[in-house]
């Protein structure tokens, strides 16, 4: 679980300039200070409720500093790093595709909320925001957790919460990671369905190996995904067409479903356009684009943009 920094405000003692600090651990309520013969010197943290206690503190027999004092301690913002995104702020990554959070009842202020991944409960977030918990304010409970209790952890919004119990049913990538750190690469990712993101993610791990990188190998798993999946053509836009063995008709590809499948639920062996050693191919016309289309696709197509609108 990545640790939470709040920042906190106040001002100088010395000067009157305001300054700002940020750290983790339990709230504290003022910061410490000490004249070491150059000015005041920042030095210290306190969690004491008075300025009395405060300046009591053990760090106040410090022999070098001459002068003591304690200024309150505001807080301005929560931040939780992320691991190698740690710039990143909370709520900024996108939530993976399928995945929904939303209140357990319709009153106003609903604390429970419910968490969906393709239409089945895999946990709950409980929003404990108001409280202005220095440990993040939404606690994720799953069942799948073997955590004492099922708790996942506490983060600082609803959507890392949702996230991190949904990690819990996710494959594993190469080294045990759950998504490419790239954001490029990681918004592509979220956005597949589940199953093409746990197919994905086992290509990943199945070329991981000495001589490649974590990073390298979701490249190339995405890459593999792209062919076993391949959207509109990249430079013309048109819908990508695919051929089965027999090549009476041409179909559409399932989008959804793990493995080389058309909407009408058949094996496809050769696409529109593909692409090979980085450059992009198209077969002849006569091989694909010039074929009738198939009905059942076309309907299958046709039910798939109903249920969207």
């Amino acid at each position: 679980m990545a640790s939470t920094k709040t920042t906190y405000r106040t001002t100088h003692p010395g000067t009157n300039e305001e300054v700002t600090f940020t750290k983790g651990g339990r709230p504290i309520r003022w910061i410490t200070w000490g004249d070491f013969g150059d000015g005041f010197v920042h030095f210290g943290y306190s969690s004491q409720e008075t300025y009395e206690k405060a300046v009591k503190a053990p760090r106040s027999t410090n022999p070098y500093a001459k002068r003591y004092e304690a200024t309150p301690a505001t807080v301005v913002e929560d931040e939780t790093p992320t691991g190698a995104a740690a710039a990143e702020k909370a709520g900024e990554r996108p939530m993976r595709a399928g995945l929904t959070v939303t209140p357990d009842s319709p009153r106003p202020g609903e604390m429970k909320l419910n968490v969906e991944l393709d239409g089945e409960m895999i946990g709950v977030v409980f929003d404990e925001s108001p409280a202005k918990l220095a440990r993040g304010g939404f606690a994720a409970w799953s069942s799948k957790c073997r955590n004492r209790g099922g708790i996942v952890g506490f983060y600082p919004s609803k959507e890392e919460a949702a996230e991190a119990i949904a990690d819990l049913y996710a494959e594993d990538g190469p080294a045990g990671a759950k998504a490419p750190e790239d954001a490029e690469e990681r918004a592509v990712f979220l956005a597949l369905p589940t199953d093409r993101r746990n197919a994905t993610a086992r290509e990943a791990a199945d070329v991981h190996h000495g001589t490649r990188t974590v990073a390298e190998c979701w490249t190339e798993a995405l890459a593999w995904d792209e062919g076993e999946h391949p959207g509109a053509d990249p430079e013309t836009g048109e819908p990508v067409y695919v051929r089965t063995h027999s090549a009476t008709t041409r179909h559409l590809p399932n989008p959804d479903r793990r493995g080389r499948r058309t909407l009408c639920g058949q094996a496809w062996q050769l696409a529109s356009w593909y692409r090979h050693n980085g450059k992009i191919q198209r077969p002849d016309g006569w091989m694909i684009r010039e074929l009738p289309d198939c009905g059942g696709c076309g309907k299958s197509h046709a039910a798939r943009q109903a249920r969207a609108a």
